[in-house]
């Protein structure tokens, strides 16, 4: 299985990809960084 490290500039890209949503839509910002994470997720396997 790979490891995946998310560097501390990945994480504030995160962060600003929400905060940019969000301007229209807490809930879609947060769905759309929750599929971000699920596709990372999807790289282990």
């Amino acid at each position: 299985m790979v490891q995946i490290k998310w560097l501390k500039s990945a994480k504030q890209d995160l962060k600003e990809i929400y905060d940019y949503i969000a301007l229209d839509s807490k809930r879609d910002a947060q769905l759309q960084v929750e599929r971000i994470q699920q596709k990372t997720e999807l790289l282990k396997n």
